[in-house]
C-alpha cells in the first residue's frame, strides 16, 4: 500500500505540524534524530518522546548517522521506534566528506551489518538512504551494491533528490528495489537541493511510469518549504500515483 508523508519543518510548533498533516492528508510524518537526540524545537528533554507518543500520529524516525553512531545511539533508536509502537526506521549515512577514504563504505557495512541483526530481532525494519554526490560515499552504484550484498536485511529508502541523472537513478533502482521514497524537487546541475515538487528537472511522471512502476510502500516529501509549496508537492505526487495505479 502506497503511503504519503511529510519531513517535519523542526523549528514549527510539533502540534501546528501534525495538524497540518491531518488537514492535508498526509498519512504520517518524518522526524529527525541526530546525536542521540530528537531533532524538534520547543519541546523539553526528556519528554520529547512522551510527547510525541501522547499525540499519538504516525511518525518515522529519519536518523542521521555516522558509521560511529550506529554503536553509539543504535540502540537508544530501537528503543524509541518500539516505545512508539512502530516498527519502521530511516538512517541517512554521513561522515566528513573530507575525511572519506575507500575504507568507509567498508565501516559503514561493518555497522550495518551488526545494525540489522539488531533490529531483525526486534521485528523492526530499517531503511538505509542513498546519498549524494555531496556526501562522497554510499553515492555510486557499486559502493550500494558492496553493502545490501553483504546486508540482506537493510532495505533501501531512495532519495529522488539525491541523483544526478535518470541514468544514475536506474542504477540505484538496479541494486536493490526500494520501499520507501524521498521526493523533492532538484535540478540536476545542481550537487545538492530539496525544493518544492514544482521545481527543478525531475519529472516525478516520468519516474514513477519508466522506473518505478511496481513500487508499493512509504513516500516522504522531503520539502522544506511554506504551506502551498508543500501541498502543490502532495498534489503532484498523488497524481502520478492515480494515473499509474489507477
Amino acid at each position: 500500500m502506497i503511503t504519503i508523508g511529510r519531513t517535519i519543518r523542526w523549528l514549527n510548533n510539533y502540534t501546528d505540524e501534525v495538524n497540518f498533516c491531518k488537514e492535508n492528508g498526509f498519512d504520517f510524518m518524518q522526524i529527525w534524530f541526530k546525536d542521540g537526540q530528537i531533532v524538534l524545537s520547543n519541546i523539553p528533554e526528556p519528554k520529547i518522546i512522551e510527547f510525541i507518543k501522547n499525540i499519538g500520529f504516525p511518525i518515522i524516525f529519519h536518523a542521521v548517522f555516522t558509521p560511529a553512531d550506529f554503536d553509539l545511539y543504535g540502540d537508544t533508536l530501537l528503543d524509541m521506534v518500539e516505545y512508539l509502537g512502530d516498527n519502521e526506521v530511516i538512517i541517512h549515512p554521513v561522515y566528513d566528506k573530507y575525511l572519506v577514504t575507500e575504507k568507509t563504505e567498508l565501516e559503514l557495512i561493518e555497522k550495518a551489518i551488526k545494525f540489522s541483526k539488531k533490529a531483525k530481532s526486534r521485528g523492526i525494519t530499517w531503511y538505509l538512504e542513498n546519498n549524494s554526490i555531496i556526501d562522497k560515499f554510499h553515492y555510486k552504484q557499486d559502493e550500494l551494491k558492496m553493502l545490501f550484498n553483504a546486508d540482506s536485511y537493510a532495505e533501501q529508502i531512495l532519495d529522488i533528490a539525491h541523483i544526478d541523472n535518470y541514468e544514475h537513478l536506474k542504477e540505484i533502482i538496479d541494486v536493490k528495489y526500494p520501499k520507501c521514497l524521498h521526493v523533492a524537487g532538484k535540478h540536476f546541475k545542481k550537487e545538492h537541493e530539496h525544493l518544492s515538487l514544482t521545481q527543478g528537472d525531475i519529472n516525478y511522471d516520468l519516474v514513477f511510469k519508466k522506473y518505478l512502476q511496481d513500487f508499493d510502500g512509504r513516500i516522504i516529501l522531503e520539502v522544506i518549504d511554506i504551506d502551498k509549496e508543500i501541498i502543490r508537492s502532495k498534489e503532484i505526487i498523488e497524481n502520478v500515483v492515480k494515473q499509474i495505479y489507477a
